[in-house]
């Protein structure tokens, strides 16, 4: 069985929120899995996660042991993949945050959530194993949806950080078509262009050079998902690349696999997996 849904938050949440999601995906005994390994592109979310059934293993590479994800478990953008590996029953609640969001809920730097899985419990002690139970107990989707809603509501009475010029720019680098250089970006911010590199990783976690690279690829896999006849030169101009050994160099490191087998890889975000 395959369920996925995306819910948009309420109006007060969305300067901070900007998705909540459903994964859940469950074969029986009998029902064959598909290949283990799932690869997580690189991205530059920001999101907190909560597994309620099987635990969720992160690998380095297909044969790599790797370690369970916390059943909480924070991320930040990733600039290099990562592999998941899954149980027969895997649900997965997302909440997914806009580009600063996480940054004005915890009141941390960014910047050690880069690649990371970081231990919810951890910077939520009291909220999160209440969340934990409540999503366990849970009977329905809508149900988890509004533990998971109601937990952000009370963080936002509770008070997170106010928003800053900064925060805006952001979710307005996330359009890959946006013609804006730094200098631009840095001046809608009201920064110099050294501050806002340097408020910008604090708040994101990456610089804002690898945030617009990653935003470009993202965009260049979606085209390819939703369009899987166009090729990757055509992409490659498409994306304003300089061209398609561009675009070649970015898969190499944040794919890690040559565009060419995009369609025979298992991939989060795309293909058969909706979101990951």
């Amino acid at each position: 069985m395959l369920f996925f849904r995306k819910y948009e938050p309420a109006d007060h949440q969305k300067d901070l929120i900007r998705e909540f999601q459903i994964l859940h995906m469950k074969w029986e005994e009998a029902d064959p899995l598909p290949p283990p390994f799932i690869t997580c592109l690189a991205n530059t979310e920001q999101n907190l996660y909560f597994y309620p059934k099987d635990h969720i293993k992160v690998l380095e590479y297909p044969d790599d042991e790797g370690f369970t994800a916390p059943i909480a478990n924070i991320t930040g953008p990733k600039n290099r993949p990562v592999g998941l590996k899954f149980g027969r029953d895997y649900l997965m609640i997302k909440i997914a945050f806009q580009p600063t969001g996480l940054y004005r809920l915890l009141k941390i730097p960014m910047q050690k959530t880069v690649n990371a899985g970081l231990n919810a419990i951890d910077f939520l002690p009291a909220d999160i194993p209440v969340i934990i139970g409540q999503l366990e107990r849970s009977v329905s989707y809508e149900e988890m949806i509004e533990v998971v809603s109601g937990f952000i509501d009370r963080q936002i009475e509770a008070g997170v950080l106010p928003e800053d010029p900064l925060d805006q720019v952001s979710i307005k680098m996330l359009d890959p078509l946006a013609k804006h250089n730094l200098p631009d970006w840095a001046s809608e911010a009201c920064l110099s262009l050294r501050q806002f590199g340097r408020n910008f990783t604090k708040r994101v976690g990456i610089s804002p050079k690898m945030y617009l690279r990653i935003v470009r690829f993202e965009h260049a896999m979606k085209i390819k998902n939703s369009s899987p006849e166009k090729s990757w030169s055509m992409i490659a101009l498409e994306c304003e690349y300089n061209d398609s050994s561009h675009l070649l160099r970015e898969f190499r490191e944040f794919a890690e696999f040559p565009p060419g087998t995009l369609l025979q890889k298992q991939t989060s975000g795309y293909g058969d997996f909706p979101t990951g």
